[in-house]
């Protein structure tokens, strides 16, 4: 199935950098993939993936995280591939694998819709990702390991924290329960592309 999308649609992020002189908010997005971005990313996400892991396994239930790794790559390549990436303006970019900063790597096999994440898709995300976060500090309780557990809690609130001040602030992923962007550069960025406005405004967006 082609995802590739036709002009008419591809956001102004992808039209060279030439489109991006006049941009009031040039800088303040993270409209251009950058590895930088993504290693900062994961440097926020890692303690927890660490402090989880060990908790596991010092639980005696190690084997168990392979599940946890299957459902890893079910929900974070498949489930919220659907339900929030292929929203995101990032997903229209040409070509079969996505490019952004915290999803590098998924074969885009959704076609890109450029409206908002709907209740049921942002409940859903939100249910997939808590059952990603819980599994292995369950692991863990289940385990006598009370102090990974707890240490493991503290990592999770710490990431989604600063998740919140390193990327989400600047993600143009909207939709996302998790984006902070202001109002006012959310309008910008949808007045200079009037295909993704024409979606927002039609799910209920209204421009200031």
């Amino acid at each position: 199935m082609s995802v590739r999308p036709v002009d008419s649609t591809l956001p102004c992020n992808f039209k060279g950098r030439p489109a991006c002189v006049d941009c009031p908010i040039e800088g303040h997005l993270m409209c251009h993939y950058d590895a930088q971005d993504t290693v900062n990313f994961f440097m926020v996400a890692l303690p927890f993936m660490a402090t989880a892991i060990i908790g596991a396994i010092r639980a005696g239930w190690g084997w168990y995280l392979l599940l946890w790794f299957a459902y890893w790559l079910f929900f974070f390549f498949g489930w919220e591939a659907r339900v929030l990436c292929s929203h995101c303006p990032m997903w229209a970019e040409e070509g079969r694998v996505l490019r952004c900063h915290a999803n590098y790597g998924v074969l885009k096999f959704w076609k890109y819709r450029p409206g908002p994440m709907n209740k049921s898709e942002r409940i859903q995300f939100i249910i997939g990702a808590l059952i990603w976060l819980c599994f292995p500090l369950v692991l863990a309780l289940l385990g006598g390991e009370y102090l990974w557990a707890a240490a493991g809690v503290i990592a999770a609130i710490s990431a989604v924290y600063n998740l919140r001040r390193v990327s989400c602030g600047r993600c143009i992923n909207f939709s996302c329960p998790l984006n902070v962007v202001p109002k006012a550069e959310v309008d910008a960025y949808l007045r200079r592309n009037p295909v993704i406005r024409e979606a927002w405004e039609a799910a209920g967006w209204h421009i200031g």
